[in-house]
């Protein structure tokens, strides 16, 4: 039995950043805060040595540099080839400048104001702005990204807005219109085919460390979007159905329920990949429930209320395994629980780092928890701090950053606003310090690509992360997660996962 209504993504903005908000928990801050000028710089800044020397990127940027073809092609997310200086008939290149001065770059704030009605609290102890400006100052201090001191132009985004298409339309036209951004950088709550529109006929690159990373053929679509912080659907979900496999969580007598959400790419990347290899692994899909995607917060409470209904439908069926593949699995968790346990119902629910069990953890009923099996890639999003394990370098730096400018970073939320913009910052110099501080857009998005799998970022575990051609998802390794009732929390298992 399927049921297709609209909108569910709910309090996503809240759940994302929460979710952000529960990866950014950092471990042991204590434990590594190294000198802003410290840390591991060709490491979190993506020193030319860290790109392997790349001859054709090289190629490219004297070609950009001479008026030549800088394009080349490309291997999109689906294998196809594209050209990646080719634009839509009739585009402006908004992403060139010169290499040397000051540039633009968009960032998207998030304001959460209807996640109080849904009991959830971000718990933030500095403001989202403070911290994005601090970080940016004192990367100014050390001379910006490439050598180029950076202007942040800021748009407003809020979970509880009426049409968050809307807002992010205005963003797009305050970026590329009132102003001329060179790249757009870091968070945010969802994905929004018109803002990525606006942004590619502008040429303008996406560094973008939202969790709502869609299918591959839709990526395709957007040639300089890149997913810092979350792989596409279908990867993260096969990344989640092997883990489940290996930790024991599910097996062939398992009978599992598939929440499915109508976000972009969602239920094509089920039909397609996930389902198969499902049922390739001899694993049995006993019911389907599929809600909408939410454009505003009006979708918001209707899709919460359906929750009991969906674990009549579950429990009816013999549902002992919740698996949520969608692009937000942190509010379907918080709603289904709290509807499960009113219905005296305890399935396992398989999830990844999208659910944010680090301050999920303590917002659902406690034999919820229990139950709940997560493949994490991002530790802020997935363990409280004192459960951490070592940071990368550039978590380190990004911390030193904000203490450089008198920002301290206490919870987790307070982590998430710093690793998700440090992330971004971090790939953005990366990729300019290669084309010697020049914008343009596909020129960036190659330098992105190329710097394969040595870059170590902040945000991501071990700081591992892959690029490509074929590759803007970034990450590339998971870890099993799973309730200790020791210390009444989520913490990480031996158990690694390749993302593959």
């Amino acid at each position: 039995m399927r049921i297709q209504r609209k909108g569910w993504t709910f309090v996503s903005a809240a759940m994302a950043m929460v979710l952000a908000a529960c990866g950014s928990t950092v471990s042991n801050a204590a434990r590594g805060q190294a000198s802003a000028g410290s840390g591991g710089n060709e490491l979190a800044t993506g020193a030319p040595g860290a790109l392997g020397g790349d001859a054709g990127l090289s190629r490219g940027v004297a070609d950009a540099s001479s008026g030549g073809s800088s394009a080349g092609n490309r291997t999109t997310a689906s294998g196809r080839q594209a050209s990646a200086g080719s634009g839509p008939k009739g585009s402006t290149s908004g992403g060139t400048s010169t290499a040397t001065g000051p540039i633009q770059v968009g960032i998207v704030r998030t304001a959460v104001s209807n996640s109080s009605a849904f009991g959830f609290d971000l718990g933030n102890t500095v403001s989202e702005t403070d911290i994005y400006n601090a970080i940016i100052g004192a990367m100014n201090d050390q001379g910006g990204v490439g050598g180029r001191k950076i202007e942040p132009i800021y748009a407003d985004s809020d979970t509880g807005s009426a049409s968050w298409d809307a807002d992010f339309q205005a963003a797009c036209a305050k970026f590329t219109q009132d102003n001329h951004v060179a790249a757009v950088l870091g968070y945010v709550f969802g994905h929004f085919d018109n803002f990525e529109e606006c942004l590619t006929q502008k040429h303008v690159p996406h560094l973008s460390t939202t969790f709502a990373i869609p299918d591959a053929k839709i990526m395709d679509q957007y040639p300089l979007l890149f997913g810092l912080a979350t792989p596409l659907i279908e990867r993260r979900s096969i990344a989640k159905v092997d883990g489940a496999l290996a930790t024991g969580v599910v097996n062939k007598a398992s009978k599992l329920g598939i929440v499915i959400d109508g976000c972009p790419g969602t239920e094509r990347a089920w039909n397609n990949v996930t389902k198969p290899y499902v049922l390739s692994k001899g694993l049995t899909v006993t019911s389907t429930f599929t809600v909408g995607c939410a454009h505003g917060a009006g979708d918001v409470g209707y899709e919460a209320s359906r929750a009991p209904g969906l674990v009549l439908q579950f429990k009816t069926a013999g549902v002992d395994t919740v698996f949520v593949n969608g692009v937000s699995e942190g509010p379907p968790v918080l709603v289904i629980a709290n509807a499960a346990e009113a219905q005296n119902w305890h399935p396992k629910y398989v999830v990844s780092t999208g659910a944010g069990m680090s301050t999920l953890g303590g917002q659902i009923p406690a034999d919820q928890a229990a139950n709940v099996h997560a493949y994490g890639w991002i530790p802020a999003l997935d363990v409280t701090p004192d459960r951490w394990p070592p940071m990368p370098p550039a978590a380190k730096r990004c911390i030193a950053l904000a203490a450089a400018k008198g920002v301290k970073l206490v919870a987790a939320t307070d982590y998430a606003f710093a690793f998700n913009i440090c992330e971004a910052l971090f790939v953005y110099d990366a990729a300019l310090r290669a084309t010697g501080g020049k914008t343009d857009g596909p020129l960036v998005g190659r330098a992105i690509e190329a710097l394969g799998s040595s870059f170590v970022g902040a945000l991501n575990l071990d700081g591992r992360v892959t690029y490509g051609p074929g590759r803007h998802d970034a990450p590339s390794l998971a870890r099993y997660l799973a309730w200790d009732g020791g210390c009444s929390c989520f913490t990480y298992r031996a158990q690694t996962v390749a993302i593959r």
